[in-house]
């Protein structure tokens, strides 16, 4: 009877097995629509064996039937980390790509509504006047098309800015969500322990959604992680544990001085996430994750036409005389400086680049037709200019002789004098100068140089006033000249480039208008000698002004532009940078998918297969029951007998 009874044993061992299987191919038919769902996989084992007793030397065993040895996810970890790897870098460039095709759109070039239209506008309005510069109606098509130039200017930049805020909202959103994909991975883990550890089951679908947050988060940010024997996962972004075995370690961010642009730390190890002086390679995948990628597309410090370097020109130096040559090292050293400054922070960044490139030609043009308009010459005093109410004018330089060696900005920045050989070192200045970084002690200038409007070459407007020293494009709350008298009682234009609220005003977009005083009173336009007649001369210079080299591009292009050629340059680097980071998007999201459908053949599943699996199984189950009916009969059999004996 003990046999018998055992009997029944492995058959419900079977049913139970089969039982199992079945509801495993179920689940997993069930599933087969789910994102993520990993394929589920039983596997059988036989129970212990037990002595049947022994015939010669030989020891008989017979076995207790099946069990379920482990139900086991159908995955490939070696391939979970190369789509991982590759989805980083997909996101890291698709961030970039994007930004290339917004600055590309904002420009209007392949939309009909074309930047480059309001340049040839502007350049035929001034063809136009150098035809009859005193023609109220070609003066006012100059006005027309001069402030279209600058209103659609400051659209672009405008635009520019909405979209770096739009970029750094979505660093902002990025973030979170990181830290919630960390705290998402550390729960699985602690339930997945605790499932695992606790009697034996199995948390698939625990682990689908642990590898989905993985997923997700390689998007982001660049991640490594290994599994330890407890079925924990630890992980780590850009190189700091960021799952561990008790807590998630929170990225936060601050603010750049002087923006509000944002800036991803870890608080816990008081340190940026990403070190962005360091240039992005593809060797040392550090170009990986689009949090980093929306990053140095949207840029991170203040962007002008100044920050743009320069070359300086030996022609400007006289390098026959000790201070010449001194003067021309000191200024290719600090281009030097400039242009290491542009490389690291500027150039990789489509946003930062657009707004550089912008405000270069638009303030070459704009300071081009102003200072034609309004020719000026350099002043070099003594002593300082004041103003009506004795205020000292801002001078253009200061000239120091002095016994410091170094000497300090208002902001405490250092600058270095040129040793003259006597006990002495001179500075050249637009900023004022302190003996010592508390400004306590403020140097005294030994020379002043202003720029002023030069009398013996201006023109003169054809209103009654005869008006002199008016500009086309203007700074917000910024006169160009403040005028006042010299030591000899003369009257004198001083350049003035500081606004209403004391702060430096320059010729940048988002600090342009139109000169109001011209464009309601045409007439006031420079463009008439004193004695009335027109100046074809002048406003033919202004006409040659497209055709002078101004600018080059950037730090890497030597040659420089005329104004149109500057402009063609500019969009066309973003038009070719968009086509190879446009191919290498196509070629890395063929990567990705590539990945991604060898984890599908692997882990998908197959709806044929499940349902052989599910007939096979249902076999097994009806095999077992049958097995079971027939074992108790033979005992209800075997106690009838016995009992009627």
């Amino acid at each position: 009877m003990a046999n018998g009874m055992g009997s029944l044993y492995i058959g419900a061992s079977g049913l139970h097995s089969a039982q199992t299987a079945l509801n495993t191919t179920a689940h997993n038919l069930s599933n087969i629509n789910t994102t993520g769902y990993t394929r589920q996989q039983i596997t059988f084992n036989d129970r212990t064996y037990l002595p049947a007793g022994t015939r010669s030397n030989i020891q008989g065993k017979y076995g207790l039937g099946v069990t379920v040895q482990e139900i086991r996810r159908i995955r490939d970890a070696f391939i979970d980390k190369a789509y991982r790897s590759e989805n980083s870098r997909l996101g890291y460039y698709t961030s970039n790509y994007n930004a290339v095709e917004e600055v590309e759109d904002l420009f209007g070039e392949m939309q009909g509504v074309t930047y480059q239209e309001c340049l040839k506008n502007l350049y035929s309005a001034v063809n136009e006047l150098s035809k009859n510069p005193t023609s109220t109606v070609a003066r006012s098509s100059l006005i027309q098309y001069a402030s279209a130039f600058v209103n659609r200017s400051n659209k672009i930049y405008e635009s520019l800015k909405d979209y770096q805020t739009t970029l750094n909202t979505e660093v902002k959103n990025k973030i979170d969500r990181i830290n919630e994909l960390g705290n998402t991975i550390f729960t699985l883990n602690r339930r997945i322990q605790g499932i695992e550890s606790g009697c034996g089951e199995y948390a698939n679908d625990l682990r689908d959604e642990r590898d989905n947050a993985l997923d997700e988060l390689s998007e982001y940010i660049k991640i490594s992680y290994y599994e330890e024997g407890n079925g924990r996962v630890l992980v780590s972004c850009e190189g700091i544990p960021f799952v561990n075995e008790n807590s998630v370690t929170e990225m936060s961010s601050r603010t750049m001085e002087g923006n509000t642009l944002l800036i991803p730390t870890w608080p816990s190890f008081e340190r940026d996430v990403f070190d962005i002086t360091k240039p992005i390679s593809n060797g040392d995948n550090s170009d990986k994750g689009s949090l980093k990628g929306t990053i140095i597309a949207r840029g991170s410090v203040n962007v002008t036409a100044e920050d743009v370097p320069v070359k300086p020109d030996e022609k400007d130096y006289d390098l026959t005389t000790a201070e010449g040559l001194a003067a021309y090292n000191e200024a290719y050293m600090q281009y030097e400086k400039q242009q290491e400054y542009y490389n690291t922070y500027i150039e990789p960044s489509a946003i930062l680049s657009a707004f550089a490139g912008l405000d270069k030609l638009v303030n070459g043009i704009v300071e081009s037709i102003n200072d034609t308009l309004c020719p000026e010459k350099e002043m070099v005093l003594t002593a300082a200019l004041t103003d009506g109410n004795g205020k000292e004018l801002h001078a253009d330089k200061h000239i120091y002789n002095s016994a410091e060696a170094v000497l300090y900005t208002r902001l405490g920045r250092e600058v270095q004098g040129i040793d003259n050989g006597d006990g002495t070192y001179s500075y050249t200045s637009n900023e004022e100068l302190y003996i010592d970084t508390d400004l306590s002690q403020k140097e005294q200038a030994d020379t002043y140089i202003y720029s002023v409007l030069d009398m013996d070459k201006t023109d003169y407007g054809t209103d009654d006033d005869k008006t002199v020293g008016e500009e086309l494009f203007s700074r917000i709350n910024t006169k160009r000249y403040i005028v006042t008298t010299d030591a000899n009682g003369d009257k004198v234009y001083v350049r003035n480039n500081i606004d209403l609220k004391g702060n430096e005003s320059k010729y940048t977009i988002g600090n342009l208008v139109m000169n109001e005083e011209v464009a309601q009173h045409v007439g006031k336009i420079p463009l008439s000698t004193l004695q009335g007649k027109e100046d074809f001369e002048r406003a033919q210079a202004l006409v040659d002004l497209w055709s002078n080299k101004f600018a080059s591009l950037n730090p890497e292009v030597y040659a420089t532009a005329d104004f149109n050629t500057f402009y063609d340059n500019f969009i066309g680097e973003y038009a070719t940078i968009g086509r190879v980071l446009g191919n290498y998007v196509s070629n890395q999201e063929t990567m990705v998918e590539g990945y991604d459908n060898q984890r599908l053949q692997i882990e998908g599943v197959s709806s044929d297969e499940e349902l052989q699996k599910m007939i096979k199984f249902q076999q097994a189950y009806n095999a077992a029951s049958r097995y079971v009916n027939v074992v108790s009969e033979m005992i209800e059999h075997l106690i009838v007998t016995l009992g009627n004996g």
